[in-house]
């Protein structure tokens, strides 16, 4: 039997101490039932027995049987919790939820800007500014991608930077260790990219919406998480940067120079001037949210409004959009809503603070970024956080009552610690990207890799010292 079959069956039989415990008096129904959810869906998340986005599915179905109870069964009475059932529309309301909008927006957003050739554009007019120098390419090279990777799926940024450096790559000799620096550079940069917004990454979205939908809202804005993530997503690409220097330095004499052709069809000019006009109206309405208050979902609306309308995106373009990202987000989400109407996460809260106390605050922020970036290692960040950021919640609502900031603090921290675990090709899309075109080993990206989640572990509790 293969070993993720085993470990699946251990998931199973842990699944069901939690309603044995309830049986027995020693957890609430509600909460025995939810955790019997949240394991099952961590068994298959980690084991990867089914795809990710119909372990989503099964959540929202067993949410909805448990709690919900249509079928008013008596047997799952006592599940409900105190007061009458959840309604099923409370847990089908995460499919549509303003963050899973706004995660649809940015993927029509990436789709247009892709299809009138925007990074191409952007490549011929930054590029220059950088040299020839093959380590200020690099430079170039890693500030576009992140750039780009700031409104679009990290994937989908390395796919399109490594096809653009495919030309440098062929002209490269085999031999010339600055073309792994190149290979590894690109995909460590989408990823760091996507930690800039709140649409950078599937982790980031799930953290977005938690704290949206359990009132911390007027606290977390789309500016407000790239006044926080920016900063820190800047001092960890010149890190990176310097330290792929470090081990792949280039040959002596070596110069670099690019330059990619643009679409040429016509009225592709004009394309891509309404699809820039659109970008930058979408992301300073964003920016601007405590301005005008359009809720960043609401706002995510506008380019799939405009570049359906005016034919950027047609039926194809739609059909074609990662509309199983937006189903496996959609779980995270109705995870989290199920601890809360279930009661799992205060009862979990009580259990931690019992532990621990405020003045722990700091390590458990450590442990639940260190556990964070171990789990994303091996595993889906997007299933890590959709693990990891419903309990942290309740836990630091728990450690530091009325503390917003915290709270901020301690979600942001699991979302990030599942963003920065890249030092493997399984740990990130974007890294198995790389990969796949191959020229470095494993231990070539595990040498900057794990440097890179170090360091952020080591900011990010530099940040609560100075904030809290």
């Amino acid at each position: 039997m293969k070993l993720k079959y085993v470990g699946f069956i251990f998931s199973i039989l842990l699944a069901c101490v939690p309603p044995v415990l309830s049986f027995y008096g020693y957890v609430p129904p509600s909460v025995g039932g939810m955790f019997f959810i949240f394991l099952i869906a961590a068994g298959l998340w980690i084991f990867e027995i089914i795809p990710g986005h119909a372990t989503s599915i099964l959540i929202i179905f067993s949410e909805i049987i448990i709690f919900s109870n249509p079928g008013k069964w008596e047997f799952l009475k006592p599940y409900a919790g105190p007061g009458k059932p959840t309604a099923p529309a409370v847990f089908l309301a995460s499919l549509a939820d303003s963050a899973v909008v706004l995660f649809l927006g940015s993927f029509a957003l990436a789709k247009s800007c892709v299809k009138v050739g925007v990074d191409r554009w952007l490549a011929n007019r930054v590029l220059p500014y950088f040299g020839t120098s093959p380590k200020y390419v690099l430079l170039g090279l890693m500030c576009i991608t992140a750039t780009i990777s700031l409104w679009m799926s990290n994937t989908a940024t390395a796919s399109l930077m490594v096809a653009l450096v495919f030309p440098l790559l062929m002209v490269l000799d085999k031999d010339e260790k600055f073309r792994k620096a190149v290979l590894i550079g690109i995909p460590f940069a989408a990823n760091l990219g996507g930690i800039g917004t709140p649409i950078g990454s599937p982790p980031n979205v799930i953290a977005f919406a938690n704290l949206k939908n359990q009132g911390y809202g007027e606290f977390i804005s789309f500016g407000t998480w790239m006044l926080i993530a920016v900063p820190l997503l800047i001092i960890l690409l010149f890190a990176a940067w310097f330290w792929l220097l470090r081990a792949f330095p280039a040959s002596e004499g070596l110069t670099l120079s690019l330059r990619y052709e643009t679409i040429q069809e016509e009225g592709s000019e004009k394309k891509l001037r309404f699809v820039l006009f659109g970008f930058l109206a979408t992301v300073l309405l964003w920016l601007t949210e405590s301005f005008h208050g359009i809720p960043a979902g609401v706002v995510a609306l506008f380019p799939l409004l405009l570049f359906t309308a005016f034919g950027i995106l047609e039926s194809n373009d739609l059909r074609s959009l990662e509309w199983d990202v937006l189903i496996l987000v959609a779980g995270g989400i109705a995870l989290g809503t199920g601890i809360e109407k279930s009661g799992a996460g205060a009862w979990f809260g009580e259990l931690v603070g019992k532990q621990a106390g405020p003045g722990e605050s700091l390590w458990v922020l450590g442990i639940f970024f260190s556990i964070g970036l171990f789990l994303s290692t091996f595993l889906s960040n997007t299933a890590t956080a959709n693990l990891l950021v419903p309990l942290a919640l309740p836990v630091a609502t728990l450690l530091l009552p009325g503390n917003e900031s915290y709270a901020i603090q301690l979600v942001l921290g699991s979302a990030l610690g599942a963003s920065l675990a890249m030092s493997l090709p399984v740990s990130t899309p974007p890294n198995a990207v790389a990969y796949a075109v191959g020229g470095f080993e494993i231990k070539d990206m595990a040498k900057v890799g794990v440097r890179i989640g170090v360091l952020g572990l080591v900011l990010v509790l530099c940040g609560f010292l100075i904030f809290k």
